[in-house]
């Protein structure tokens, strides 16, 4: 049988691994030319620079702007600025929706993103792929 150091040693390297976790490198997607990635919706052409977001559904014409605010390197919000080609008879959303996204992993050219708006509970996963 193994020495109880052993087993103390190997039990305080697992502690001390999970305790200095780093958080995900999110920096490289703060501007660029993104993917949006679901298999539940159309997949999503996103462009940001430091204060827009663009989002242009793939085979559609419909385009959003949102302002983006960063609270930290891997958390941000938008706020709906325009919905351009808008179809006739398509309700314009309530322009006090805030969607709360948060980058939870990122590994490469890619990161996994969580977002919630702030009308709801629920929330939505997707992957998103930097392309530019």
């Amino acid at each position: 049988m193994k020495h109880p150091g052993f087993y103390f040693a190997v039990g305080l390297l697992m502690l001390s691994t999970v305790g200095f976790a780093q958080q995900p490198k999110c920096g490289s997607f703060k501007t660029g030319t993104f993917k949006l990635l679901d298999a539940n919706s159309p997949n999503y052409i996103v462009t940001r620079n430091d204060t827009i977001q663009t989002e242009a559904a793939e085979k559609s014409m419909v385009t959003t702007d949102f302002y983006i605010h960063w609270s930290d390197d891997c958390n941000y919000q938008l706020t709906l600025k325009k919905i351009h080609n808008r179809p006739a008879g398509l309700k314009m959303p309530d322009k006090t929706i805030k969607l709360f996204v948060h980058i939870y992993k990122v590994l490469g050219d890619t990161c996994w993103v969580e977002t919630r708006a702030n009308t709801t509970k629920y929330i939505s996963r997707k992957r998103m792929v930097k392309i530019k």
